[in-house]
This record gives structure tokens, sequence and C-alpha cells, in this order.
């Protein structure tokens, strides 16, 4: 019986103990990353061919890490920019990783049939979406240096914003300080988004 008590102590000890760690972990989860924060990892597998992938920051001078969308139209209008911008400074060790949302797998063909692009594309885990907080807003990209600092967040694909980008990332491979940028506000989100949003049927 003594067994029994010590047992069951132990048990409400550890569940009392996850309800109070468990808010916190989802609490750090949902704090946007902004410059200066180390980013979380970054893993999941290549389209199309499925090879595993981790993000190795060391590996590359500056990283642009971009989620999109298969039903985001500025994506489709930003992704040949940053297409350009890859081919650009590729040789100067700059990469592009593109990660599209879990659930539009067999949406992504399709989509890059139409907007081509040779920079890295993957499907996240279910913990890059979960960790990578703040990226309901689709295009959504983060400038990050080889330490894994997040450098310059960016939100939406204006005209302005993708000149921004653009200059912050040859600023940063010529060794010059990015300027500084005040954004434009985003544009008003279509109702389709704001559905999606809302959690919305998908496709």
């Amino acid at each position: 019986m003594q067994d029994f008590t010590r047992n069951k102590s132990l048990l409400l000890g550890l569940v009392a103990t996850a309800l109070l760690v468990l808010p916190c972990s989802e609490s750090r989860a949902q704090v946007v990353l902004a410059p200066g924060d180390t980013v979380p990892g970054l893993n999941g597998n290549t389209f199309p061919k499925g090879s595993q992938y981790h993000a190795d920051w060391s590996g590359q001078e500056l990283t642009l890490v971009n989620f999109w969308a298969t039903w985001c139209v500025p994506c489709e209008k930003e992704m040949p920019e940053l297409q350009k911008l890859f081919e650009k400074h590729v040789v100067q060790g700059f990469r592009i990783v593109g990660v599209f949302e879990r659930n539009e797998v067999e949406h992504v063909a399709g989509f890059l049939a139409k907007v081509p692009v040779t920079y890295t594309i993957i499907r996240p885990s279910a913990l890059v979406e979960y960790y990578w907080a703040g990226v309901k807003i689709k295009p959504t990209s983060f400038l990050i240096d080889k330490n894994g600092r997040v450098l310059r967040r960016y939100v939406g694909a204006s005209p302005e914003q993708i000149a921004g980008l653009v200059a912050d990332v040859e600023a940063v491979l010529d060794g010059r300080t990015m300027a500084t940028q005040v954004m434009p506000p985003a544009p008003a989100l279509p109702e389709a988004y704001k559905e999606r949003l809302g959690g919305g049927s998908g496709r």
C-alpha cells in the first residue's frame, strides 16, 4: 500500500511539473523572431528529391530563409526576384532556403513549374512550423548570418520591400552596414488569405 501511495505521489508530481513546463515552452515558441535572436533549427526534406535537410548556418556567409505558400500571389511575384539574387551572389556564399507549408506538398510541383527556382526548397518538419513563430503571413523571410543570428525580418513582398532585401544582402556580402529601413505597412490581406489564417478549409 505504501508503494502504491508513493508511486501515486510521484506520478502526480510529474504531471504537475509537466503542466508547469509545457505552457512556458509554448510561450517561448510563440515569440516572433527578431533581429539579434538566435534562430531555431531548420530541418525537413528537400523537394522534390525528399532527402533530409538540416541547416548549418556556419556553412554559408549569409542565408535567407523564405517562408512561402502555393496559394500566395505575392510569393509568386517575389520568388523570381529571389532567384536572380541567388544566381548573382551564390559564389559569395549566399544561399536561399524556401520553406513551403507542410500540407501543400501535392501542389508544390505545379507551382514551381510556373515559378522555377534553383535554390533549396524544403518541406519543413512539424517542429519548424511550431518554433519559427510569427510566420502566418506569407511571404515572410529572415536574413541570417553565419552565426545563426537574425539580421533582419521581412514580411510581405512589395517592390519596396524586395528592393530593401536586395540592398541588405548586397551590403552584408560587401562588408557594409545595412541601411536603416522603414518598411511600408503590409497590404490588406485578401479574404481568401484571411480564411486560411483563421483556420478555413484548404484546397
